[in-house]
């Protein structure tokens, strides 16, 4: 087997492209050469590893296993690339600057934009996507690679991460106008209806522990999928949910619709960021990171 050494970055890179494109020839025009020039690259860089890390098929390329794991050193070599074109004010790569965030869909509607605009600012070049899901799906993605930070509903206490208070609010329970207060919500009644995006939401849960205590009603969860479908129903009368306070505000001057408090000790919504630890987070994730401990 070859040493490898510097000299093979530029194969690494051209690599790179190729697994992320899945296709030589569109690797070839992300770096504005030609394919032969991909292929004679790759095979290259598997000549020094002495492994096989593309195969071909019908549509394109696929990773070996051997290349998965190369694919995953490359991403961070390009992040270190970036970090260094980005501290000492380089144009960024020919394919940007990466900054991908996770967070549970009510803090990306509510917080981010602020956050994320007034990040974007300050690095223009920075390329930002943002991923929702359910803190447990945005965990796995984290410790997987495939997000360099996430905003969670809880403390994941991950090793090899880090992990601080990013936003605070307040757990309502939203009700349609025929529910106006906790008196009428908990009254003796048909079984309620509870509207959530996802079963196992732990909103969700916090307003069936006070039920279970302060009522003898029933109840029944109603899963679906979209805060704006849950948002719709509630006002159209068809049952309840769990919201945070900021996100719900505008749904009551818009739709007529009630926001009741939960108890203090079920009422406060704590949001966490997540990120690897400094020696393997970027410079943005890092920056980022910090920002929000401010």
């Amino acid at each position: 087997m070859a040493a490898v050494n510097l000299r093979d970055l530029p194969d690494l890179i051209v690599f790179l492209e190729a697994a992320r494109a899945g296709s030589l020839t569109s690797a070839a025009k992300t770096l504005h050469t030609v394919q032969s020039n991909v292929t004679a690259r790759v095979k290259s860089l598997e000549r020094a590893l002495g492994t096989q890390l593309l195969k071909r098929h019908a549509r394109g390329v696929r990773l070996t296993p051997a290349g998965e794991l190369v694919f995953q050193l490359a991403e961070r070599t390009a992040t270190v690339l970036d970090d260094l074109r980005d501290a000492f004010g380089q144009p960024a790569a020919a394919s940007g600057a990466r900054l991908r965030l996770g967070a549970i869909e009510t803090v990306a509607a509510c917080h981010l934009p602020a956050l994320v605009s007034g990040y974007c600012r300050k690095r223009p070049r920075l390329d930002v996507s943002v991923e929702t899901g359910s803190s447990s799906a945005l965990v796995k993605q984290l410790r997987e690679g495939q997000l360099d930070l996430a905003f969670v509903s809880r403390p994941c206490g991950l090793p090899g991460f880090r992990e601080q208070l990013a936003f605070r609010d307040e757990l309502v329970i939203v009700t349609p106008r025929g529910i106006p207060s906790l008196a009428r919500l908990v009254a003796a009644g048909p079984p309620l209806t509870l509207l959530v995006q996802r079963l196992g939401c732990s909103y969700t849960g916090r307003v069936l522990t006070y039920l279970a205590a302060a009522s003898s009603r029933g109840h029944r969860l109603l899963e679906i999928g979209t805060l704006e479908g849950i948002v719709r129903l509630v006002a159209g009368g068809l049952g309840l949910a769990a919201l945070p306070r900021l996100f719900a505000s505008g749904m009551a001057t818009n739709h007529g619709v009630h926001l009741l408090p939960l108890p203090p000790a079920l009422r406060s919504l704590e949001t966490y960021v997540v990120a690897p630890a400094r020696s393997q987070a970027s410079f943005a994730a890092s920056e980022l990171f910090t920002l929000c401990g401010k």
